[in-house]
């Protein structure tokens, strides 16, 4: 537990001024998130395939190349066909690679796009979301936040404010459904992938995470509107309450989904038989230990976002 206690106090001392600045310094941030995610992935496979052992280390890269080409292009269609051409262009190399090397074969290649996909597309719409900077404030309208640190930074706060919404959904999950489960957990949810999980917790934890998501965002609208001539919303909904009913909606979603991405995570390590995905965090395992809720809820709440036109 102190080791635990540990190494999240460094976490949050490293992880936090990186996130809060946005621009290169998120991006750095969520490249190394990536990388390591994907080696993980990688490594996890290679303990019940034979694969060269250098791939650990090369299909990674091509995780870390998606995030950076998402910080780069901004267009969100520009940015789609270049992480196209991207995993095309691994998947042709090692198509060749495999006449040379009868390790490399077509299983392997697709599994090694799966982990692309997982640990770097998902990573990649984190950091595609982290740069957004404008907002709806009425139906038609946008408005774009400029916040400046020591002048020079702009902190892209639209992008915080929106990825943060995830992270505290995805946390308060964790946390009512842990504490849900531990009073009324009578009922096993999926026993054969995570014994201690119990309906009860989950529906807790939806509903807590439905519950802070919707007052994180209550409260910054409510923080706000006050310094600003416009009514702002996160949605283009002028109704107070159709507006949290639809946020705590989506929070719910998002809290839903972050549960459904544990339950993938501690899928695989089954199949696989593995305790932790790494040791990279000690106390905590490996990137994908601790970012399994939050890939899948983050990769569900781009796409609401992008159908209702928030981006």
């Amino acid at each position: 537990m102190k080791q635990r206690i540990i190494t999240g106090a460094v976490m949050f001392i490293i992880f936090a001024p990186l996130y809060v600045l946005g621009g290169w310094f998120s991006t750095a941030l969520i490249m190394f998130l990536a990388y390591f995610g994907t080696y993980e992935l990688i490594n996890m496979y290679q303990t019940k395939n034979s694969i060269p052992n250098i791939c650990k280390y090369i299909v990674p890269l091509f995780s870390l190349l998606i995030v950076l080409v998402s910080g780069i292009v901004s267009s969100g269609f520009g940015t789609f066909i270049d992480i196209l051409l991207i995993i095309g262009s691994e998947f042709v190399g090692l198509l060749v690679l495999s006449i040379f090397d009868s390790r490399i074969s077509f299983k392997n290649c697709i599994f090694f796009m799966f982990s692309n996909a997982y640990s770097g597309i998902t990573f990649a719409i984190f950091e595609f979301m982290r740069n957004l900077n404008k907002l709806p404030i009425r139906v038609g309208t946008d408005f774009e936040f400029k916040v400046l640190l020591f002048n020079t930074i702009d902190i892209r706060v639209v992008g915080l404010i929106l990825l943060t919404f995830v992270i505290i959904t995805v946390m308060a999950t964790d946390i009512g459904a842990y504490n849900f489960g531990m009073l009324f957990g009578k009922h096993k949810l999926c026993p054969n992938i995570s014994p201690k999980k119990t309906i009860e917790g989950a529906i807790g934890g939806a509903l807590s995470g439905a519950i802070f998501g919707t007052g994180y965002i209550t409260l910054l609208t409510f923080l706000l509107e006050p310094a600003c001539e416009y009514q702002i919303r996160f949605l283009n909904i002028e109704s107070n309450v159709w507006y949290l009913i639809a946020i705590f909606g989506i929070a719910l979603i998002v809290s839903i989904a972050g549960q459904l991405g544990d339950l993938v995570a501690s899928k695989l390590k089954r199949e696989y038989e593995i305790k932790d995905y790494g040791k990279i965090f000690p106390g905590h395992g490996g990137v994908l230990d601790r970012f399994d809720s939050t890939i899948l809820g983050g990769l569900v709440f781009y796409i609401i976002i992008f159908i209702i036109g928030v981006i």
